[in-house]
């Protein structure tokens, strides 16, 4: 594995080895999440304080939640990296630059901590600014974060940990314009399931090869391929389902649906019948734009209200 001192990695600029390590374009695309249980809840756009301290808020935290990822993985990722887990995959959502830049050396862990530390601080304050209840649901996600890197190496069942801790970021949103009733069950349980199924899952299978390298338990490792996958084409199914239980007009479950089939039901049919690595990363990619998907769709339908 290369390392910073002389390597290909000291190339990457540390700007840019943030981003990566912040997973950049797969945090944008969270903060539709909150966003999406802010619509929700209020049942209109939310104000203008609302939109504006939510947005600074959210961005901190989903930068900070995935740099953490990859600060508590540091030693596991130097491992998988040295098995042959690609270091600049072509196409990954979640990579711009490079993989792992910690792990490969291209930034100092000092300033890893740091971006974390600040990141989260910017989020806990803006969370806090909007409801104890909200900030109570940031510091939630960041436990489970934790909890489910530490489960890493130990049951497969951490999937569920990861599902609920991007539900739990949902709700953050919810909260933050309106009290948390059963209404918003099945909202925490539409980002859970298409967290397990959309992302957990698919990643794992994508990265089979290097996680069986370094003993990580995952669905993929422990049960194989193609129990992997009929894992992902269960949970997208029941994405699609729960899509109709949300707490929305008509119009917004309809459009959300027709996005979870275009994300998710479409591309894990093959998935299902052809349980790849690559097949899987590329399902892992389209299914990590439904929750923005359906955010527009409740957007639209509230400003047109």
């Amino acid at each position: 594995m290369e390392r910073a001192d002389g390597s290909a990695a000291a190339d990457v600029g540390l700007r840019t080895a943030l981003i990566d390590l912040s997973r950049g374009r797969q945090a944008m695309l969270s903060v539709a999440q909150p966003a999406l249980g802010a619509c929700l809840a209020a049942g209109r756009v939310p104000d203008a304080r609302v939109i504006a301290v939510g947005l600074v808020a959210a961005t901190a935290g989903y930068l900070a939640v995935f740099s953490l990822n990859d600060v508590l993985d540091m030693r596991v990722d130097e491992r998988a990296l040295a098995a042959g887990k690609e270091a600049s995959p072509d196409g990954d959502v979640d990579t711009v630059f490079m993989r792992h830049p910690l792990a490969q050396g291209a930034l100092p862990l000092p300033l890893a901590l740091a971006w974390v530390g600040s990141l989260a601080a910017i989020a806990l304050v803006g969370a806090a600014a909007l409801g104890t209840a909200c900030a109570l649901a940031f510091l939630g996600a960041v436990a489970l974060e934790i909890a489910y890197c530490s489960l890493r190496s130990v049951t497969w069942a951490k999937t569920f940990v990861s599902g609920a801790m991007v539900g739990l970021g949902g709700i953050a949103g919810w909260v933050a314009v309106a009290p948390l009733t059963a209404r918003a069950l099945p909202f925490f349980a539409l980002l859970a399931v298409w967290e397990i199924a959309g992302r957990n899952l698919p990643n794992d299978l994508a990265d089979i090869a290097a996680d069986s390298a370094v003993g990580l338990r995952t669905v993929a490792t422990t049960f194989g391929p193609r129990v992997s996958a009929r894992a992902t084409a269960l949970g997208a199914f029941a994405t699609a389902a729960l899509c109709l239980a949300l707490p929305a007009p008509a119009l917004v479950r309809v459009a959300a649906l027709a996005a979870c089939a275009w994300s998710m039901i479409a591309p894990v049919l093959g998935l299902a019948a052809d349980p790849a690595p690559l097949r899987a990363g590329a399902y892992f990619n389209r299914a990590s734009l439904f929750p923005a998907l359906a955010f527009a769709a409740a957007l639209a339908v509230a400003l047109a209200a």
